[in-house]
């Protein structure tokens, strides 16, 4: 349930990203967005590989 949950919130996340992108396309992203996405992304993918490793 908590990676189904951080899974979902990685998807807010990075939609979130690509609506500033697109509402403000000249100005960057701000940081505390894009430390919070990576951080979401690197605990996804961490949980994957353990599941993955857990299988074998």
């Amino acid at each position: 349930m908590i990676i189904f949950l951080t899974g979902l919130a990685t998807v807010a996340a990075l939609v979130s990203c690509d609506v500033l992108r697109v509402l403000k396309p000249d100005k960057a992203l701000p940081r505390p967005v894009v430390i919070i996405t990576g951080a979401l992304l690197a605990v996804v993918g961490i949980s994957g590989v353990v599941q993955l490793v857990q299988l074998a």
